[in-house]
């Protein structure tokens, strides 16, 4: 049975932002999300880094998320 981080990636043209994939599979909240944009607009910050930072994601929910967004179809013009 497929995910639902799973099921938008098959089903959306181009790259699938990582915070999308992240609330899809419930792995973060969204407010947790909030906080780590709001914080990577003032940082060099990767996002994953962040919310790994603030105890909001494991390092291994990090990776699976990367993998399965690594799949999503590249956006051609």
């Amino acid at each position: 049975m497929m995910t639902l981080a799973e099921m938008v990636v098959k089903n959306t043209r181009g790259k699938v932002p990582l915070g999308v994939l992240l609330l899809a599979d419930e792995v973060i909240i969204p407010q947790d999300l909030d906080l780590a944009l709001d914080h990577q607009k003032h940082s060099n910050e990767l996002l994953g880094e962040i919310l790994i930072k603030i105890g909001a994601l494991a390092h291994n929910d990090l990776d699976k998320a990367l993998k399965l967004q690594s799949k999503s179809p590249s956006q051609e013009n």
